[in-house]
């Protein structure tokens, strides 16, 4: 009978580089030897292995992992659920009112401070009765970014930019171990606009609203400063900020005639200190997740076993027919990943798990 303890290690290794996630963590449970074996440094290669998240109004959520085909069905402590960019996390909230950040794998959950709470008076266009009392109609978050995530470490920032009923409102942040928000000025050049997108990225939060503008979020004096306009000769698309390999990326989503379904998908690289985009045609060992909220990238190397994701696509939900799409960028192909439609009442979303409790 074989004695799998005594496999020789080179072998060990070969079948857990090789392994998804979810059976690496198994392999590591064997044996003193196979634990061995499996360091956390094959881990980290593995650790934005991204998952489907599928999810409803009635607090229930799947999860399928697109290298193994599993479902994990979980449920999450709010009726709206959205993904954020730190690995492992979501904001769910009830009713619009009361927000927490939840990590679905360890279910620790970290209530937010109540909307209404501001630390101290800005240019947010609402009227204040005094100090920590936001009087608005409905407030609501409507994109968030965390400076890192609350697995990592325990002080991390979070990043809000705040809508009412008759509008977009503007930022905050809040601090961990605080018990409010601290409102965000905008410079004064800058007009009121919706954010289409909120990241992290570089230690700055970077914002990119409805007008193509993006804006960065200037620590010092807590003012957001305009840094440029995106895609001046792109008009029927969306854009998305994204992370890849250590820049700025924005990609936009390029509607058929008649803001039909997505045709066409294009990248360009942001530098925000020259105040630049120069489009690339190609992501060489990435691949980009795009979500309404955050986005995020996956760097592929020779021992990668992602099955179902490939690299130098660009994964994505089409609004027009809410299917999960990909995007070739070698040849311009649009191929249908997901199709959102057969859930009823349901909505997708890509999410990066977070693994790292569980080593």
């Amino acid at each position: 009978m074989v004695n799998w303890e005594e496999l020789p290690r080179e072998i060990l290794e070969l079948i857990a580089r090789r392994l998804a996630i979810e059976d690496f963590l198994a392999f590591r449970g064997v044996c003193t030897s196979w634990r061995s074996t499996a360091a956390k440094e094959t881990y980290d290669t593995k650790s934005k292995t991204p998952w489907l998240m599928i999810y409803a109004d009635n607090q229930r959520a799947e999860f399928r992992s697109p290298t193994t085909g599993r479902i994990y069905p979980m449920q999450v402590p709010g009726s709206h659920v959205r993904t954020l960019s730190a690995p492992g996390w979501i904001l769910a909230s009830q009713g619009g009112r009361e927000y927490h950040i939840f990590n679905p794998l360890s279910r620790v959950s970290i209530e937010l401070p109540a909307l209404k709470k501001l630390r101290r008076k800005s240019r947010l266009r609402v009227q204040l009765d005094g100090p920590k009392s936001l009087q608005c109609r409905h407030p609501r978050i409507n994109r968030i970014a965390l400076s890192s995530g609350p697995s990592s470490t325990r002080s991390y920032v979070v990043m809000i930019h705040i809508h009412q009923s008759l509008g977009p409102l503007g930022f905050a942040f809040h601090r961990s171990g605080e018990e409010a928000w601290t409102a965000v000025s905008p410079a004064m050049y800058l007009r009121r606009s919706t954010i289409l997108q909120l990241i992290y990225y570089d230690e700055l939060f970077v914002a990119l609203d409805a007008n193509k503008q993006i804006m960065t979020f200037n620590k010092r004096n807590h003012r957001m400063e305009s840094r440029l306009i995106l895609g001046q000769n792109i008009f029927e698309g969306h854009p998305y900020l994204v992370e890849c390999s250590g820049s700025l990326l924005a990609a936009w989503t390029i509607w058929g005639e008649g803001y039909g379904t997505v045709k066409e998908i294009r990248v360009f690289k942001v530098d925000l200190e020259k105040g630049t985009e120069e489009e690339i045609k190609s992501l060489g060992n990435a691949s980009l997740f795009l979500n309404g909220n955050s986005s995020f990238s996956v760097e592929f190397n020779a021992e990668s076993c992602l099955l179902g994701v490939k690299p130098n696509h660009v994964y994505f939900i089409d609004n027009i027919d809410e299917k999960k799409k990909s995007y070739r960028m070698d040849n311009g192909e649009v191929g249908t990943y997901f199709d959102a439609t057969s859930c009823h009442g349901y909505a997708a979303a890509w999410f990066q798990p977070d693994f790292s409790t569980f080593l």
